[in-house]
């Protein structure tokens, strides 16, 4: 583990760490040969391309769409609990692939981690909220008021730039720093003023309190958040591994058209069986949105992961500035850029 990895996760010790990624648990899925084109299928047979997912949203979307059913290749889900952790994953040697937001991945870069980005997505809808209590009706009432989001993650990096609409930064806030699943009850118990939240989280502490009022969404700031698939420059260098890659990522493209075809199925497959959401809360969630459309590596992409490390570094959130353009290959992003004209999005 290297000592920048450490940095990022401070809150959590050295042995904790690793014993927190050892612990997650895998699943895998294995498709048939049948469907698969056959180089693809030539260049990966038997491979395993372990993948660093969270919250077992992408095994979900991809097992309930039959995407991975022609997969000449098996596919263990590594499950995590937030960006942070699949950062902890890749620096432990548990993953070829995992998916994060735009600040862990900025991390991953300062942390000297050797991964590229792979495939970049940006979210339909609102996605995450920043939510206040009743009585707080504009970011700039927030001043010296606790606030609730995970340092590390791209929850982070949204409420910085939520918090920048208003002139105002994370020094003018008092962080409430809590797990990914608990921002959400900082509202309920309040030990927060604020809090950002998923959708899902938004709809639970808007049925006691009608009249919290949403501040800002992802919708509202700039630049835009984007989420990043990563992959090890040593699985990137495996023509194997690089091949089964390519093809995964297809399959995942290809499964967020099915969520789009298929919402209410998602829904109730992922928010109502796996997040324990109500039916009702589920209906919520799906208007708000809650998939994604892959973009090209841009330079534009780029410049947006650049701005969340200047918006960190003017926060106070880091000591010093550095460069993201390590995360980006111009021969992968090439080779992306390519491979995502040949899968027509929903």
């Amino acid at each position: 583990m290297s000592p920048a990895i450490y940095r990022v996760l401070g809150a959590l010790s050295l042995a904790s760490l690793l014993a927190v990624v050892s612990a997650c648990a895998a699943s895998s899925t294995a498709g048939t040969t049948a469907d698969a084109p056959a180089a693809a299928a030539g260049a990966s047979a038997g491979k395993v391309l372990n993948l660093g997912d969270q919250q077992q949203e992408l095994e979900t979307l991809l097992n309930v769409s039959g995407a991975l059913a022609g997969a000449p290749y098996k596919v263990n889900f590594i499950e995590f609990d937030s960006g942070p952790l699949v950062d902890a994953g890749f620096a432990a040697h548990r993953i070829d692939v995992g998916s994060m937001g735009d600040l862990p991945a900025s991390l991953a870069v300062k942390s000297g981690l050797p991964v590229k980005a792979v495939a970049v997505d940006l979210p339909i809808g609102a996605s995450e909220y920043l939510l206040a209590k009743p009585g707080i009706t504009a970011i700039s009432q927030l001043r010296g008021k606790p606030v609730a989001y995970t340092t590390g993650t791209a929850e982070q990096a949204f409420a910085l730039r939520a918090l920048a609409t208003a002139g105002l930064t994370q020094k003018d806030v008092q962080q409430v720093n809590v797990s990914l699943q608990q921002l959400g009850t900082a509202l309920e118990s309040g030990s927060a003023d604020a809090s950002v939240v998923s959708v899902e989280q938004k709809v639970d502490y808007q049925e006691t309190a009608p009249n919290a009022k949403v501040l800002a969404t992802v919708e509202s700031v700039s630049p835009p958040s984007y989420g990043y698939l990563l992959a090890t420059t040593a699985a990137l260098a495996n023509p194997a591994k690089l091949a089964a890659i390519d093809d995964f990522t297809k399959y995942l493209i290809e499964s967020f058209n099915w969520a789009k075809t298929h919402p209410t199925q998602f829904i109730n497959d992922y928010y109502v069986s796996v997040e324990h959401q109500t039916p009702a809360a589920a209906k919520q969630i799906l208007a708000a949105g809650g998939t994604v459309n892959f973009v090209p590596i841009t330079s534009g992409v780029q410049s947006a992961l650049q701005t969340v490390v200047k918006l960190l570094v003017g926060a106070g959130a880091i000591s010093s500035y550095y460069s993201v353009s390590p995360l980006f290959s111009q021969t992968e992003s090439t080779r992306y850029n390519a491979l995502l004209k040949e899968v027509p999005q929903t």
